[in-house]
């Protein structure tokens, strides 16, 4: 049997991706690669639409038989090739798109799947939506990512013991530590003065769809030093401008501006505050002109008629070519980390991590408690996309004396692992997921987690290696979806469920450490029944049997 291997992202671009989209599926390639290469010929492409259909008939020639297996949401997925194809995907909301919207069938998903003739999923909740769609009948496999034998060392050194009492990680990136920041809902307040300062207009950036996140004013990200120490006191203020028409017109407009921000923009249609940003530059042109804001152009020097007479000149030596300058190296950084830590790695953009609900609930907790650290592992490659939005939370819930620690960071094998050996618990607030590998991979070291258990985590959570979180459905729009139509479901989250399994979880590592080892034992032995390379291998084995008997 050959196997052609396709994700969008590569071993050679995984480190410049961080928080794309489809981030997560080169490591689900990654983890099926090797049990694929114990049951026949595996080859990677880069270039689906013109490597898989020559390599098909290849095989085909030497009489033997080949699938391309493409690890891309189906409606990414390639469906007029001659090469048997299967979509590896993960689905973590109550139903498959099934509509057709930018001219493309790929769209309604049941289109590619007919096309396809059978799908791979991460999760026997994605398999039963698949079912639910194209029938009890269509051949549709639910198997996880093999994780477990890949984390056999990390196993070995962390699994079935307590979390050592202070540990250090060093790492190359930015490391933001809610201990040196000076956190202070003062430095919320923007100080602005009229007219002479050019405000900025909110209106002319619609929200990217579903929702936009605030966009506050603190500090901007260089100007802070490499460890991020205090901020340096303020200057002292120039004295209030008098309040004339003018100032109070600006004014006027600043409220208008944030109300609308805060209070409306996020209801709006894509196609409505996108109309509205236009309205409001061209409104706000024509009123700063009656106004008198804006500046005179600068007296243009006038040019002689005919230009003078110039010497001629040499000929041009020829051009050298511009070397690209060397990749300033990311800062190096050491964090300590000692107490009960709580792990999380998401990425910041993607609303269904939900980590405000995670944040507040934890500082809120663990305000009085000064041995409580919860880390944020954040997938995104510009720390400017999170940062204010980080600063403003924390300085809303300041004070506090439990640690908030972010890393902005690329962490390589042994510093990931170093990280799982640090951690007392994981922790997953999602709204929904397709299965969560994290989660699974600090599971598989016997870290016992906090996690609702609904979508993809009912494969593996229970409250035997887990603190549940309670939930309950709510409408949304399917993520690829650009007309944000509310066409599906995914769960929310009960808040003071995520408190109680903070205090629970904090009480049993400080009081009960044979209830803590007695979580840890069981988190890795529903891992290992639930995603180890042998049942795997065997879920494959007999899929592809049953397909080729079909034919």
């Amino acid at each position: 049997m050959n196997f052609i291997l396709y994700s969008d992202i590569g071993e050679s671009t995984i480190d410049k991706s961080l928080g794309l989209p489809e981030y997560s599926y080169y490591f689900v390639l990654k983890a099926f690669r090797t049990v694929l290469a114990e049951l026949g010929t595996v080859t990677l492409v880069r270039h689906p639409e013109t490597e898989v259909d020559p390599l098909f008939e290849e095989c085909r020639q030497r009489g033997e038989e080949c699938v391309f297996l493409s690890f891309s949401p189906p409606n990414k997925t390639q469906i007029d090739l001659k090469c048997p194809t299967v979509s590896v995907f993960a689905w973590e909301y109550s139903n498959i798109p099934d509509e057709i919207w930018d001219d493309d069938v790929r769209n309604d998903w049941r289109v590619v799947f007919a096309r396809h003739g059978r799908a791979i999923t991460l999760s026997s909740y994605t398999a039963r939506v698949v079912k639910e769609a194209m029938g009890a009948a269509f051949p549709v496999l639910a198997a996880p990512a093999p994780l477990w034998e890949q984390f056999a060392g990390a196993r070995s050194r962390f699994g079935a013991k307590l979390p050592p009492g202070a540990s250090v990680l060093q790492l190359r990136g930015t490391v933001i530590d809610s201990h040196l920041l000076g956190l202070s809902a003062d430095g919320l307040i923007a100080h602005i003065t009229f007219p002479e300062a050019e405000d900025e207009d909110e209106l002319s950036s619609p929200p990217p769809a579903p929702a936009p996140e605030p966009v506050p004013e603190p500090v901007p990200v260089h100007e802070l030093p490499p460890q991020l120490a205090p901020e340096p006191q303020a200057q002292p203020e120039p004295p209030a401008p008098a309040k004339n028409l003018r100032y109070r017109l600006a004014v006027t407009k600043r409220h208008l501006l944030t109300w609308y921000r805060e209070a409306l923009r996020d209801l709006l249609p894509l196609w409505l505050a996108r109309a509205v940003a236009v309205s409001g530059r061209s409104g706000n042109a024509m009123a700063r002109a009656m106004m008198g804001y804006e500046r005179r152009a600068a007296p243009q020097p006038q040019l002689p008629a005919e230009p003078p007479q110039l010497p001629e000149l040499p000929p041009e030596p020829p051009p050298v070519e511009a070397v690209a300058p060397a990749p300033v190296p990311e800062p190096e950084a050491v964090v300590n980390l000692d107490g009960v830590v709580y792990t999380s790695i998401l990425s910041p953009k993607d609303g269904r991590k939900n980590w405000f609900d995670m944040v507040t609930a934890f500082c809120w907790t663990f305000r009085d408690v000064d041995d409580a650290t919860l880390v944020l592992k954040m997938n995104e490659r510009d720390l400017s996309r999170y940062h204010n939005t980080l600063l403003t939370l924390l300085s809303q819930l300041a004070p506090f004396k439990c640690r908030v620690l972010t890393l902005h960071a690329y962490l390589d094998d042994p510093t990931y692992e170093e990280l799982i050996g640090a951690t007392s618990y994981y922790v997953n607030t999602s709204l929904c997921e397709g299965l969560c590998l994290p989660l699974m991979e600090f599971m598989c070291c016997g870290k016992p987690v906090i996690a609702p258990q609904h979508t993809a985590m009912e494969d593996y959570i229970d409250d035997r290696a887990a603190f549940v979180i309670k939930s309950g459905l709510e409408h949304n729009v399917w993520p690829n979806d650009p007309r944000d139509l509310f066409r599906t479901l995914r769960y929310r989250l009960d808040w003071e469920s995520i408190c109680t399994a903070y205090e629970d979880s904090y009480r049993i590592a400080k009081q009960q450490p044979e209830k803590y080892l007695e979580m840890s034992k069981h988190a890795m032995a529903r891992l290992e029944s639930f995603s180890s390379g042998a049942v795997v291998k065997e879920q494959l084995r007999s899929f592809f049997q049953q397909a080729g008997a079909a034919r």
